[in-house]
């Protein structure tokens, strides 16, 4: 915080947060049950997840009190926006609930912007969350997009995701046409982009361009789900999917009608820390 010589001392509150790292994605984790900060606080988030400038982070969980389920996520994107859903976060948040609340559980649901999850520990993946949201599949035809791509699918999985497969992931310009789905005029909100490629059977690599981060991210998971459902579409697999993303390994398990899905993958715990606001 900068010092202006004669200006009127601002009231400094100590923020205690934790940093947490979900398959590349970090989250700054709050506990704000006792409603010691405020979600629409943009300036604020945006300070903190800048990485030169701030804590560094692709998003802010905040973990409140629910009335319906055992907490309430709210999820704040790099920009300062809240947005509906994040997959990575919500198995984030699992962990640090299953760590901070008295009453230890193997199951834990949670209330978000759109409805209430269901995330469980899990001994093969570590965190287990059932992905509730699935809809809008096909609604916006992608052909419009002219960069070189195998076949394409827009679809929500709590955010908007379009999915593009394409050749030779490891090279392919991911801000430049990641940038170019993002800002389309076909999307009110923006919408996500996601890049894959085939490495086997009921196996992809994905990258991801994230709305609200405004860069590629090590990983996202709502777009690995979103990308897993297309690419089972595509090419008729089933069961389970592995998916290699830039931050490690998670898995997509679902049923022959996309009615029970899953998203599992492991959560770290960085650090833990104060930051002066």
């Amino acid at each position: 915080m900068s010092i202006i010589p004669g200006a009127k001392k601002e009231k400094i509150v100590k923020l205690e947060f934790t940093k947490m790292n979900a398959t590349g994605n970090d989250f700054i984790v709050i506990d704000n049950t006792r409603n010691v900060v405020s979600a629409e606080n943009k300036l604020l988030w945006h300070r903190l997840c800048c990485l030169k400038s701030g804590i560094g982070a692709d998003g802010v969980l905040l973990f409140e009190k629910s009335t319906k389920a055992d907490f309430k996520m709210r999820y704040i994107n790099a920009d300062g926006g809240e947005v509906e859903m994040c997959g990575n976060g919500a198995r984030a948040i699992t962990a640090f609930a299953h760590e901070h609340l008295e009453k230890k559980k193997e199951v834990y649901q949670f209330e978000t912007m759109n409805g209430v999850y269901e995330c469980s520990l899990d001994a093969k993946f570590g965190f287990k969350l059932k992905m509730t949201e699935l809809y809008d599949v096909d609604k916006i035809n992608l052909d419009v997009f002219p960069f070189p791509k195998k076949q394409s699918l827009y679809l929500n999985t709590g955010v908007p995701h379009c999915v593009f497969e394409v050749e030779q992931l490891k090279d392919y310009p991911i801000l430049e046409q990641g940038r170019s789905v993002r800002y389309h005029p076909l999307f009110e909100k923006g919408s996500n982009a996601n890049f894959f490629e085939v490495i086997e059977k009921n196996h992809l690599r994905v990258r991801t361009y994230e709305r609200g981060v405004e860069n590629e991210t090590l990983s996202c998971g709502t777009g690995v789900t979103a990308t897993a459902i297309a690419a089972a579409k595509f090419y008729h697999w089933s069961d389970e999917i592995q998916v290699e993303t830039l931050g490690g390994p998670l898995a997509v398990m679902f049923n022959s009608d996309f009615s029970s899905v899953y998203l599992c993958g492991r959560v770290e715990k960085v650090f833990v820390g104060s930051v002066q606001i």
